[in-house]
């Protein structure tokens, strides 16, 4: 019973050190903002080096704890967006993933702090020239019981439910990457490949032994030139780049972004996304700017 307490004196102490939701010197997205041009990111180390430390070395053990599970998010009281994600996503798509009514969500810096990549259903995927491909084959049945998405998620890589992986969040932006039917192929084989890998809690994307959740989209999609910054002095993506290079049509299209409130949701599109980003970012750094390098050059994983 006392390490129950001890735990969850330890969580109210690391939840109230979380970062704000929206910067404090944020007035709103300019009017001249465009897409094209638009950025984020640029200083992901808010944290003091001693909490990252602590929350790096607790994130495993404490894990249970904050994994609230599907059904907790803001969209789970909205069956309409949750159907409007569904019914937009289509194979291979990139799915960033906002929950800041978690409170576990509050230590990582972004709106977005998570990314799924969209498998598909068997009626998509047989459109898309892609249910016989020898990737997806061996997952015919778990497709088929409902299992369209795979994520990094702690303890390990896993097929999900689209419903679920939803219902746990409060927005979603959905990501077309801009290839044909073989690439798209080929970023099922990479992807379903991690399946079972253990999920990497430093989220080092040098390593090939245990995946977090941009580490499988930055692995699956070797077309794609991501924003690789250094945190804690590692290589990691952070799901804000993700999105912002969906925003700025770099190789992904936001096609949709979809947002639950507590009494509503709206689907508002590049703008939205925009400003939800915008707003944790701020008008200017707070920390210290982060080195960037290129997904391009990470060496390949050999399985």
């Amino acid at each position: 019973m006392r390490t129950f307490w001890q735990c969850l004196a330890l969580v109210v102490f690391l939840t109230g050190c979380g970062l704000p939701v929206q910067h404090p010197e944020f007035t709103g997205l300019p009017e001249t903002q465009r897409a094209e041009t638009f950025t984020c990111c640029a200083d992901p180390e808010r944290q003091p080096a001693w909490f990252a430390d602590l929350a790096i070395a607790l994130s495993e053990p404490l894990e249970p704890l904050f994994d609230p599970g599907p059904g907790t998010g803001l969209m789970a009281a909205h069956p309409e967006a949750i159907d409007r994600a569904k019914t937009t996503a289509q194979p291979m798509d990139i799915l960033a993933l906002s929950a800041k009514s978690h409170a576990g969500s509050r230590f990582f810096s972004g709106w977005f702090t998570h990314t799924a990549i969209y498998i598909g259903n068997e009626r998509k995927l047989r459109a898309a020239g892609l249910w016989s491909h020898p990737a997806i084959t061996p997952h015919h049945d778990a497709i088929r019981g409902g299992m369209d998405v795979i994520h990094g998620i702690a303890p390990r890589v896993r097929l999900d439910r689209l419903d679920d992986v939803l219902s746990q969040r409060d927005a979603v932006a959905i990501l077309r990457p801009t290839i044909g039917r073989q690439e798209k192929g080929l970023v099922a084989s990479r992807a379903l490949s991690t399946l079972n890998y253990g999920f990497d809690f430093t989220y080092n994307l040098n390593t090939c032994d245990a995946f977090a959740c941009t580490e499988v989209v930055a692995r699956s999609y070797k077309s794609i030139d991501f924003p690789l910054r250094e945190l804690l002095g590692e290589p990691v993506l952070l799901p804000d780049d993700v999105a912002a290079k969906g925003i700025r049509n770099e190789g992904l299209r936001l096609v949709a972004y979809i947002e639950a409130r507590e009494a509503s949701w709206v689907a508002t599109g590049t703008r939205g996304a925009m400003e939800r980003i915008a707003g944790f970012w701020g008008p200017s750094p707070v920390g210290p700017i982060s080195p960037v390098s290129s997904s391009l050059k990470l060496a390949a994983c050999r399985r």
